[in-house]
């Protein structure tokens, strides 16, 4: 209960950043506004109710959490290659981070990871669904869900000690914008952690229900190292960027090959194949305030 004080204190009314009151008799989060706040299940909500951070965002995200089974298993190679990617973030991730932020928490693979060993992970999604779900598969004392947009982020600035949004950024609108509001609630000195694909050549089909070209896997924007770290703001005291996973390895499966290699073995090896052919499946942004 204590735990789930800590976590409930740090949460703000989004937009505003006003104190929010705890009523545990009707669980809900009471602004000074009067604005009510809900939870599902043990998951506060916390969304303006007449925002959207682009033309049917939020939408499509509460209908993605409903189609698409985030905690589902990906096929061996994918898997694999996933399984790489997440050890590159964890690497990156301070010892000493209390707080940590998981946005677009998905699958909440990160709280899987962190929380058994007592750390304080915040799955957070745009959805309802999957926070939710995340604390059902992962029902850690440390473990944290909620519901919020990006883009009115319900937190002071300078309450994180670690964000991690792993394969978001591609997706979102304003992707600067999305970058400054996370710096915003990073503490001084807090690390943010982003991973994209790797100058992603983004393909279109035609929609046969409103006949416009859409974007496969909603991918809106693609990345390079210079592209994303202009795209950082100025009061980012230090950035630097990684690109990972060759698709060599990939490609030819032999990520699968040597999966039994620990990570700093298979990260050498990672980095030798794209000194030869400089073909990454992903592009990680690490940045400190």
């Amino acid at each position: 209960m204590a735990m789930q004080t800590e976590f409930l204190d740090l949460l703000r009314s989004p937009g505003t950043r006003e104190r929010l009151t705890y009523k545990a008799d009707v669980q809900q989060l009471v602004a000074p506004d009067g604005l009510v706040y809900r939870f599902i299940n043990e998951v506060p909500v916390l969304l303006q109710e007449a925002a959207d951070s682009g033309a049917g965002y939020r939408a499509h995200y509460e209908t993605d959490a409903r189609e698409f089974d985030y905690f589902a298993d990906w096929d061996p190679v994918t898997q694999e290659e996933n399984r790489r990617l997440h050890q590159q973030i964890l690497h990156q991730i301070p010892a000493d981070a209390g707080w940590i932020l998981d946005v677009g928490c998905g699958g909440a693979w990160l709280a899987a990871e962190l929380t058994p060993g007592g750390r304080k992970v915040i799955s957070m999604d745009i959805s309802t669904g999957n926070p939710v779900r995340a604390l059902q598969e992962v029902p850690q004392a440390t473990h944290y869900g909620l519901v919020a947009d990006v883009y009115a982020l319900p937190f002071e600035p300078g309450s994180m000690d670690c964000i991690v949004a792993a394969e978001i950024i591609e997706h979102v609108p304003d992707p600067a914008s999305f970058l400054e509001r996370l710096i915003d609630i990073l503490k001084p000195g807090g690390t943010l952690i982003v991973t994209t694909p790797y100058d992603e050549q983004i393909r279109y089909s035609l929609c046969v229900h409103c006949n416009q070209r859409t974007p496969h896997n909603a991918h809106l924007h693609s990345f390079t190292e210079h592209k994303i770290k202009h795209l950082l703001p100025q009061r980012v005291a230090y950035a630097t960027t990684k690109v990972c996973n060759s698709k060599v390895l990939v490609n030819l499966r032999l990520q699968q090959l040597f999966k039994i290699l620990p990570f700093r073995a298979w990260d050498v090896m990672d980095k030798i194949a794209l000194a030869l052919v400089k073909k990454a499946h992903r592009l990680m942004l690490v940045a400190k305030k």
